[in-house]
């Protein structure tokens, strides 16, 4: 469906489109990134040394005045503007450092119990004070674009349509503050992303369209290698059933789909590992795209198959190809492939031409994968993408325009997640009015208008406030919208528009009632996908490939693998409702065979990723040991114990570290003439550095405390060191934490964090508000992070709980 864009933009203020100036302007309603790591930067000057309180002056100014501004920090001519949400934040941090026993440091004359008690409390009282001012500093309405994910899963919530906005090339990427890709001030709108809204919109409204007028009608394909058994097998006494086997490197089409949509493969396959114990692994790809759609390693004898089953999500005429890719094989078998196979016992009926499939042991010498059977259904529609388009298109040409203003009305509170105001629709009506004005027929016109709604800042945005009044409470309807954002990445449901629409959502009962149901709702999986993703910056995972000449294990499925076992964990603490002290330490975590074989952990019993019991020697347990986190904290090459603190700061205790200072000379390979020495030794340098002593101090240990793993997260005693004379020199993982607590290895690390479960806690709430509520924490949140980690105690902090606890929360229901 076509229609004259520059006349459909020239009525873009009566429409609500004239969305660029406005949005290009989000900065000035959304909320600044505040990180504490300001705390570390040169501050505003205006006060002198005589308006500060003693404590200040007698341990603090020594080292952060004029001279020596360390840290670049100066606390002599720190403002006291509590007003400001910028110098708040400098004072919270002091706050936080001088409350810790950070500061002032060891080396300096320690004050008194009651003098910290004296300079916290004036603190707080001072930040107190400023905060009527800090809030009336808030804009009356804020506008929070929708990440290119949230869209996707919104259009198909909306309209049952299926949308790739997240493929490269379709929108601009989304930009990222430490991993989280919703930040409202982050998420602004340039005129190139713009343009291809309007395309995509035209794209989503005519596939609708075609979808409600023919919707597709689902079939079911067999192929069975058994069909055609040829008979003189039989006449020849050979009984079992034939299939097809796939050596490493081996393919077969599954699905040559000709319509587009969502279909259900089911596969029976069983599976010989080699001799060596590698399991054959599947790898399902569009032939044309190589895009991924499922990846499984196969763990079923010879004699006792199985049946996967897996939905992928097509174009029209996709060619899906199923592959045994097994790891750590290079080999690629193009032809001479066996023609028959029944089991490996009866191997007289291979040709002799064709590759040797066994040993004399009847042992696979590479991993063999042999298929029974593979059936095709679809393309399927779930109930939900027929409801989202029932009622919505013109039943004919000559409908009623009131008729029409009727279906209209409908889409736009849902598209807009508000009422929506006659003056509104209105405007909608006379486009369509001129459309066919113009010559255009209604289903044009009227797609015309779906097109402008999806366009409208109201679509676009999450818009919270009311520019003729300022509230600091969001609505019913502004509640709905942040409460299905950050569960299900996307717009409220009927049930959820149907609480906002009676004014009651934000009562606690009906909150909690609303939030126990998202949570079963399938729904719930984008939440267990988008989260840990964000939280745990799982996006740099690959971003720098191991080198293959000195890690030649690492393979695709390796890497995929160790994505799996995090979020798979994050998944298994959310569905049993444990307690978020399994991130720090547990007996237990998630693994595909291929990862129990990384870790040297015993062979698994089934396919695909399961739960697996870890004993103290498998020097495994938590979020940190997973070899996921610790590669994404390496470079390629080797660990990087600065990294690992850094990541430990900010996942764990929610703390940004300052960027080092300009020029930091980079650790450079040992002599060919010197002994070997670990990275821990080489960075003892930079630690003696005075530029560099102070974060250092915080950072290393939280990092050093994980040198047993290398770079792709496998275990070991001894530190390989590539140049340098003698033998590989031992691993010290040991370590002071800034709190003077002492640990030894990567275990009793573990068991401290996990000791400290209200730090902790606050950290995860930090996280779950960041994701959530699309900003930065700031010292206006700090009472209120407070509150919640004071109600999670009482749950042993349960992963379920505190999140109900966290939208139940002033926090979360405040603007």
């Amino acid at each position: 469906m076509e229609f004259c864009r520059c006349c459909h933009l020239g009525q873009s203020n009566l429409l609500g489109l004239s969305i660029l100036n406005d949005l290009l302007m989000n900065k000035i309603f959304t909320l600044a990134i505040l990180p504490a790591v300001l705390l570390l930067t040169t501050v505003r000057l205006e006060a002198n040394d005589e308006s500060l309180p003693s404590f200040l002056r007698t341990h603090c100014v020594r080292c952060h005045n004029e001279e020596s501004q360390e840290g670049d920090f100066r606390i002599d001519a720190i403002s006291q503007d509590f007003g400001s949400p910028t110098d708040s934040m400098h004072w919270a941090e002091i706050r936080e450092r001088i409350n810790s026993g950070e500061m002032p440091p060891e080396s300096e004359p320690q004050p008194t119990t009651d003098e910290i008690s004296s300079i916290v409390a004036w603190i707080s009282k001072r930040l107190a004070e400023g905060e009527a001012a800090r809030m009336a500093m808030h804009g009356p309405v804020a506008h929070f674009r929708l990440s290119n994910e949230e869209y996707a899963n919104t259009i198909y919530d909306l309209l049952g349509v299926r949308f790739e906005a997240e493929r490269a090339g379709v929108f601009n990427e989304d930009p990222r503050w430490h991993g989280f890709s919703r930040i409202g001030s982050e998420l602004t709108l340039s005129p190139s992303h713009l343009e291809r809204y309007y395309d995509a919109a035209e794209t989503i409204v005519s596939r609708a369209s075609s979808l409600a007028a023919h919707p597709p009608k689902p079939g079911t394909r067999l192929r069975d290698n058994n069909a055609n058994r040829p008979e003189w097998l039989d006449k020849a006494g050979i009984v079992g059933p034939v299939r097809d086997p796939l050596l490493p490197g081996m393919g077969t089409m599954i699905g040559n789909l000709r319509d587009a949509g969502r279909y259900r493969f089911r596969v029976q396959l069983s599976a010989m590992p080699s001799r060596y114990g590698v399991a054959p692994h599947i790898s399902v790809r569009d032939r044309k795209t190589k895009q991924s759609h499922y990846e499984v390693d196969v763990v079923a004898p010879e004699k006792e198959p199985t049946i996967i089953e897996f939905e992928i999500t097509a174009n029209e005429r996709d060619q899906i190809n199923l592959a045994n890719v097994a790891p750590g094989s290079n080999l690629s078998f193009k032809s001479s492939a066996p023609q028959i196979f029944i089991d490996s016992q009866q191997t007289q009926v291979m040709s002799p031409r064709t590759y040797k499939l066994t040993d004399e042991d009847g042992k696979a010498i590479y991993p063999l994968l042999l298929i029974d059977w593979v059936e095709v259904k679809g393309p399927l529609t779930d109930e939900s993408e027929l409801e989202s388009r029932e009622g919505l298109f013109p039943e004919d040409q000559n409908e009623d325009i009131d008729q029409v203003a009727i279906r209209l009305h409908q889409f736009m509170e849902r598209a807009w997640r508000r009422p929506v105001r006659d003056v509104e629709l209105d405007a909608y009506i006379a486009l369509i009015e001129s459309e066919l004005s113009a010559g255009e027929s209604l289903s044009n016109a009227y797609q015309a208008a779906l097109t402008s709604v999806l366009t409208s800042k109201n679509f676009l945005y999450l818009i919270e406030g009311d520019a003729q009044k300022k509230r600091s409470q969001l609505n019913d309807w502004e509640l709905a919208s942040r409460l299905s954002c950050f569960l299900w990445g996307s717009m409220p449901d009927e049930a959820l528009f149907a609480a906002a629409r009676e004014g009651n959502l934000h009562e606690p009962k009906e909150l909690r009632r609303q939030v126990q149901r998202m949570f079963s709702d399938p729904k719930i999986e984008r939440f267990l996908t988008a989260f840990p993703e964000q939280w745990l910056q799982l996006h740099r995972l690959g971003m720098f490939p191991p080198d293959n000449r000195l890690y030649p294990e690492y393979d695709y499925w390796l890497e995929e693998s160790m994505r799996m076992e995090t979020l798979g964990f994050f998944r298994e603490v959310f569905e049993n409702d444990l307690s978020i002290r399994e991130f720090l330490d547990s007996d237990w975590t998630m693994v595909t065979s291929r990862l129990a074989e990384h870790y040297n952990l015993s062979p698994v019993e089934k396919s695909g990723l399961q739960r697996v019991s870890l004993r103290p020697e498998d020097h495994r347990g938590g979020l940190l040991s997973q070899a996921a986190i610790l590669s994404l904290t390496s470079d390629g090459t080797r660990h990087r114990p600065v990294h690992r603190g850094v990541f430990v700061s900010e996942a764990i205790f929610a703390k940004t570290p300052p960027p080092p200072p300009a020029n930091v000379e980079p650790l450079v390979p040992v002599p060919g003439s010197s002994p070997k020495a670990t990275v821990r030794m080489q960075l003892e340098a930079h630690s003696k550095n005075a530029n560099c002593a102070a974060c250092h101090k915080n950072i290393d240990p939280l990092g050093f405390a994980f040198d047993n793993y290398d770079a792709i997260g496998r275990w070991y005693a001894y530190e390989v060191v590539h140049s340098g004379q003698g033998d590989n020199p031992k691993v010290d993982a040991s370590g002071i934490l800034p709190s003077g607590d002492r640990f030894q290895n990567p275990a009793e690390f573990r068991a401290l964090l996990a000791n400290d479960m209200p730090r902790f806690s606050e950290a995860m709430f930090e996280h779950l508000a960041t994701f959530a509520l699309r900003r930065t924490m700031t010292v206006n949140d700090t009472d209120d992070l407070q509150a919640l980690v004071e109600t999670s105690q009482a749950t042993d902090y349960r992963l379920k709980s505190m999140i109900e606890a966290f939208v139940l929360s002033d926090l979360f229901q405040k603007r």
